[in-house]
């Protein structure tokens, strides 16, 4: 019989992603104090064991460690959280925390020895909750490391010899987006980029309306599959909307603005009443933008090539959503709703799976080529280094419109950037204003 328990304990500390409190904990201990939720104050400071936590297989450490509690390993969430690209909204009153990341949704109540995730009530292992650790004077919020990670759509491993808890963000993105993400080139430190995505429209004002399809439902479709695959590489997202609400375009861009984000892109559906055989993808610009033009320019060619859509080329135009945003941004007209074949192709699921899969790669790209390093300059006197003759002045001639092209009151690039119209517009020109 004791031969048999001893067995099952030591199954249940691999079980249980950390061991019970021991003397040869490799990695040492740390003296932090845990909040009692039942008598309103902080327990004594007790000797937890430290765990290293990797991401992805690279090590991730902040002012607070892993640490064991309770028989399991508990990470700050802070640090699990940014490096999941999750998001995080605390709810003092309660004292709670929800956390989203993709389609997942978890509220943990600190002290609580049970979660809801998506809505459903679930025990949390061994009944360890989230708490509150005090450490050197600060408070850190504690999470269940193997419950969160795994919520969240991970795998986590855990090697005894070493305490290390491993998680893995990839292994499992193989397995359910492996084939979403083949054909996307590898992200440069995605988690240190985030990036707001923008669904057009919105509530009252529901854009193009054609054939009982909104614009503002398919929008926030190809958004919502956009930060899908960008969550799935690792980067981190904002959404200007999540559900069918009206949103202020200067909301919009202060979303952007606030939260520091490196590129914004608005997804819009476009329409032409007066050609209905008119289709194709553009993308726009803020006149003078020179990084957003490159971010246009790099949206534009990956989505072309993503989904076959007709090249209507980039744009530039007084948009607020582009002219307000402190980043780089571009706003993506995906389709005309105009154009039946191309409305079809719209609400095609499989379709607005290749148009986010070209947004997505586009924002790759563009973001990769920021993480290049910067060409050598030779020296002064370098033989290589010579003043190029600048070329003698050509005469700009006025390229004739393509027959294709819709008349010109349909699309702001063709106003010139000096008579860009005044008000804020989130629209070609001659569609109606949010």
């Amino acid at each position: 019989m004791k031969r048999a328990l001893s067995l099952l304990f030591a199954l249940a500390l691999l079980v249980g992603l950390g061991p019970e409190v021991h003397a040869a904990a490799p990695n040492g201990f740390l003296s932090a104090a845990a909040y009692n939720y039942q008598d309103d104050r902080y327990d004594d400071p007790q000797d937890l064991p430290l765990v290293q936590l990797t991401l992805d297989g690279q090590p991730i450490s902040g002012e607070m460690p892993g640490v064991i509690l309770g028989g399991r390993t508990l990470a700050p969430l802070r640090l699990l959280a940014e490096g999941l690209g999750a998001e995080v909204e605390w709810l003092p009153d309660d004292s709670q925390v929800r956390v989203t990341r993709a389609e997942r949704d978890i509220l943990l109540t600190l002290g609580s020895a049970t979660a809801e995730v998506d809505g459903l009530v679930q025990a949390l292992p061994d009944g360890v909750p989230a708490t509150i650790l005090s450490y050197e004077g600060q408070g850190y919020t504690m999470v269940p490391a193997r419950f969160f990670s795994e919520t969240l759509d991970c795998l986590v491993g855990w090697d005894q010899t070493s305490y290390t808890a491993s998680v893995s963000q990839r292994s499992y993105i193989d397995q359910r987006y492996g084939e979403l993400l083949a054909p996307l080139e590898t992200p440069v430190a995605p988690q240190s980029r985030l990036i707001v995505l923008d669904a057009g429209h919105g509530g009252s004002a529901s854009g193009a309306y054609y054939e009982k399809t909104a614009e503002k439902d398919l929008t926030l479709s190809m958004t919502q599959k956009v930060e899908t695959i960008l969550n799935a590489l690792g980067y981190r997202t904002l959404m200007t909307r999540r559900e069918d609400v009206y949103m202020d375009l200067y909301d919009r861009a202060g979303v952007a603005n606030e939260a520091g984000a490196d590129l914004f892109v608005s997804i819009h559906c476009n329409a032409a009443d007066h050609k209905p055989d008119f289709q194709g993808t553009y993308v726009y610009h803020y006149p003078g933008s020179e990084t957003g033009k490159a971010l246009a320019q790099t949206l534009q060619d990956a989505i072309c090539a993503f989904t076959g859509s007709v090249d209507r080329g980039i744009e530039s135009a007084n948009f607020v959503v582009v002219r307000e945003t402190t980043m780089p941004a571009a706003l993506v007209e995906t389709g005309f709703m105009t154009c039946p074949e191309e409305l079809a192709r719209l609400r095609d699921e499989a379709y607005q799976t290749r148009m986010a899969q070209g947004i997505a790669q586009g924002i790759i790209r563009y973001l990769n080529a920021q993480e290049a390093p910067e060409p050598v300059v030779p020296a002064p006197d370098d033989p290589a280094s010579t003043t190029p003759t600048p070329e003698a002045p050509t005469e700009q001639t006025p390229s004739e419109a393509p027959s294709e092209q819709p008349p010109a009151e349909q699309t702001p690039s063709e106003v010139p950037a000096e008579q860009a119209p005044a008000e804020p517009v989130d629209y070609p020109v001659g569609l109606p204003l949010d």
